[in-house]
């Protein structure tokens, strides 16, 4: 009823919102997955312990703390976090990673925390076969 126009604006304005959503969603979740740092995992853990180990060690948090960064990512910059404990609230992941930094230094576990286009360059290294995630094996 408002002409052609406004169908071809409105369309165009939805197709770039799904557009800006999935890239920011995308950004958000993958590159803190994958990594030549990042481990993958071809058999399951053998126990409560290994199975910690290997959430931290098969995850990345990207910067942490502030409010405003934690909302724009939507408290999925706790990566970490989440995968120890996915029924936190967000105020509570937000306590415990700098505990679990903390414990992490002290054991000599890798707690790996960088920006998103550090993560981004890395994702991007193993997506074009220039870098590859390595598999766990105890040793």
């Amino acid at each position: 009823p408002l002409g052609p126009e406004f169908a071809l604006s409105m369309l165009a304005n939805q197709l770039l919102a799904e557009l800006l959503c999935s890239l920011h969603t995308f950004a958000v979740i993958v590159p803190n997955h994958a990594g030549s740092d990042v481990f993958r995992f071809a058999s399951p853990a053998k126990g409560r312990g290994e199975f910690y180990l290997r959430q931290i060690l098969g995850s990345v948090n990207y910067s942490t703390g502030s409010d405003t960064n934690d909302f724009l990512h939507g408290w999925l910059n706790y990566q970490i976090e989440h995968h120890l404990w996915p029924d936190l609230t967000i105020l509570q992941y937000q306590a415990a990673q700098p505990r679990v930094q903390a414990l992490c230094a002290e054991l000599g576990i890798p707690y790996r925390q960088e920006p998103l286009w550090t993560r981004l360059q890395k994702l991007a290294k193993v997506a074009v076969g220039a870098g590859e995630m390595p598999y766990y094996s105890k040793t």
